[in-house]
């Protein structure tokens, strides 16, 4: 077992340090569509599709580097949140743009977090259905793009 390579189930969850934590969980409750599933004073634990989200009171850093996010099913659906986003007044990267081959948007949490949605056009190794809210492809169209040994 000492070189036994890690085989996770799925994933736990990600966690942010946050300035504010009624702003923070009113973002992503609102505005991302996260559920608030519970919370002490200085925590919270919030869910999207397979992902939990805990925040807790904290200093953020100043230039966050990482960032989690989502795929969508088009690119017009793409380009309708960001329309979406764009006209609640939320903080944006530059829009979608399929010419410049940019097929995502970053939007910015209260504490500058970004959170990428994109639309991805090919197919990756590892198959499609990571954010699937419930509804899981089947294993042979899942690694149908993996090569067997």
């Amino acid at each position: 077992m000492a070189n036994r390579p890690v085989r996770p189930v799925g994933s736990m969850h990600i966690h942010l340090a946050v300035s504010d934590m009624k702003t923070s969980i009113d973002f992503y409750t609102t505005v991302l569509g996260f559920f608030y599933d519970h919370g002490l004073k200085d925590i919270a634990w919030l869910t999207r599709c397979n992902l939990m989200l805990t925040i807790s009171l904290g200093t953020p850093p100043s230039d966050p580097q990482h960032y989690f996010g989502w795929v969508v099913d088009s690119m017009e659906e793409l380009e309708e949140l960001y329309e979406h986003f764009y006209r609640k007044r939320q903080r944006l990267s530059a829009a979608p743009n399929p010419e410049e081959g940019r097929y995502y948007f970053f939007i910015y949490d209260p504490d500058g977090y970004p959170v990428v949605i994109s639309y991805e056009r090919m197919e990756h190794p590892w198959g499609r259905g990571v954010c699937s809210c419930g509804e899981h492809p089947e294993p042979e169209d899942q690694n149908r793009s993996v090569s067997k040994p």
